[in-house]
């Protein structure tokens, strides 16, 4: 994990219509992202998919709509190198659906999260991102023109954000003609140094969206929610990050006395509940369940210092089903 980085982009967006999108809308982002590099970027529409196409090992472009990886032991599907971070509270007005409606000229703002060899690839989500304005984005809705499409967003600015050093760079503002690369990544010797910070016996996750954890083929609830399963998905998910996108990956063998350890970790509180979603999936031409649990959890360790470094680089890499669309992401807090 020694090489392995996170590039942190938050984009601010205008309305050029009305946009109207569901109470969690991380889907939709990914959703109109993955359309927008499919539309700009693909070479071989004829294929269909990725996963057939002749040009699916040399492709930018499937990298991030369709990652495959066909050397790889646990299948040739492997995460995705980035993250979508969904606005998070109100946008716009709330309707009685309890979906957000932005009329035209309003502004909201979402984050991405690229992960360490990834980053080569921003150019392609900066500019995929811009095609937002053209295919527009969440559900189909009567226009002031009375058609029935998506509303377009336009990107007003675009930030580079290091969350752990403070540091906050542009990469792009209205305006600009040049698109700059950032280079304030979070980095490991960042996550071990904030790390240390954590001294009490005591600390908090705050879920943020919703969190889809599955222990031996169960969904993890939140009535029963408990340490273990979440760090060992978690430690899961590192090491396949790394393993594919970095240079120095963590060796998941290493690690596994934290997994016996974690099933010690007590909890203290919880104050979770589920939350029942589902999004539409292209490739599968079929709805899938993204639900899962939200809320806040305390929990209690004698020593947290082993566990905390992996905790960390979690509230960047997320945890659990539908991350890159922005499920499974959480903060540590300090004590109850």
């Amino acid at each position: 994990m020694h090489h392995f980085t996170a590039h942190r982009l938050r984009f601010t967006v205008e309305a050029q219509d009305i946009v109207e999108l569901n109470e969690h809308p991380g889907s939709a982002i990914r959703g109109a992202l993955f359309h927008a590099l499919r539309n700009r970027f693909c070479g071989n529409r004829e294929a269909g998919e990725c996963v057939v196409c002749l040009l699916v090992t040399t492709c930018p472009v499937a990298t991030l709509v369709s990652t495959l990886r066909t050397e790889s032991q646990r299948g040739r599907d492997v995460p995705r190198p980035y993250t979508i971070q969904p606005p998070l509270g109100q946008i716009g007005t709330q309707t009685k659906q309890g979906r957000w409606r932005v009329g035209p000229g309003e502004r909201f703002e979402f984050g991405l999260t690229l992960y360490a060899r990834a980053m080569q690839l921003f150019p392609y989500v900066v500019l995929a991102v811009s095609e937002f304005e053209r295919g527009g984005i969440g559900r189909r809705v009567e226009q002031a023109n009375g058609r029935w499409q998506r509303g377009r967003l336009a990107v007003r600015e675009v930030w580079a954000e290091n969350p752990l050093t403070g540091e906050q760079k542009p990469v792009l503002r209205s305006g600009d003609r040049m698109v700059y690369v950032p280079d304030i990544p979070v980095t490991h010797q960042q996550i071990t140094h904030h790390a240390l910070r954590f001294t009490s016996s005591h600390l908090t996750l705050r879920f943020l969206t919703p969190t889809r954890i599955i222990e031996r083929g169960h969904l993890l609830k939140p009535g029963v929610f408990h340490f273990q399963p979440f760090f060992q998905r978690l430690m899961e998910r590192l090491e396949a990050l790394s393993r594919h996108f970095s240079d120095t990956p963590l060796v998941f063998d290493a690690p596994k006395g934290l997994i016996a350890a974690a099933g010690r970790v007590k909890v203290v509180d919880r104050d979770l509940r589920w939350e029942e979603l589902h999004s539409y999936s292209t490739r599968r031409r079929a709805e899938s369940p993204t639900s899962g649990f939200m809320g806040s959890v305390v929990l209690e360790a004698e020593d947290w210092s082993p566990f905390m470094p992996w905790l960390l680089w979690g509230q960047f890499t997320h945890v659990g089903k539908d991350a890159v669309k922005g499920n499974g992401w959480y903060e540590v807090g300090i004590g109850e």
